[in-house]
């Protein structure tokens, strides 16, 4: 809460009451705070071959069963066991290009929004990287939950 002090000798200074009110701009629950907006590179090669080489591979291992007539119900069980396997071993590179993503094409009056520093999502980033997928995907929406107007401030996972 910010104390005000008044005086009692002449005409109080409107315009330093006024800063004085909405605060800091390097405070992120300032209303004079502005974010530096920054749009990251997005590697669409990387991902489109982390999505693709798996589904090639799975597609080969059921030809190759069904070209030496293994038993076709197993076989795609098994590389259906071994894409989910992949699929929790790569979900947190994932969950980070997904996010990358919409920093890159999410507009500026959306992404200006948020009263926390480091903003919601480069908040999912650090807490994806630091706790995991699945532990880190869900600090980040107990955050995107947190973010609204009367919040904010400096919060680090």
């Amino acid at each position: 809460m910010k104390e005000f002090i008044f005086s009692a000798e002449g005409e109080p200074d409107i315009e330093a009451l006024k800063r004085q009110m909405q605060g800091d701009e390097s405070d992120p629950r300032s209303v004079n705070y502005v974010r530096k907006l920054i749009r990251p590179h997005i590697n669409w090669f990387s991902i489109i071959l982390n999505l693709s080489l798996p589904l090639l591979f799975a597609a080969a291992l059921i030809f190759v069963a069904v070209y030496f007539k293994l038993n076709v119900l197993l076989s795609v069980l098994a590389v259906c066991a071994l894409l989910l396997i992949y699929i929790l071993l790569r979900a947190r590179s994932w969950m980070v290009a997904l996010v990358l993503i919409y920093q890159r094409y999410a507009p500026s009056t959306v992404r200006n929004k948020c009263r926390f520093e480091p903003s919601c999502s480069q908040y999912m980033i650090i807490s994806i990287q630091k706790h995991g997928a699945f532990k880190g995907l869900i600090k980040g929406i107990k955050r995107l939950r947190r973010c609204n107007v009367n919040g904010g401030g400096f919060d680090y996972p």
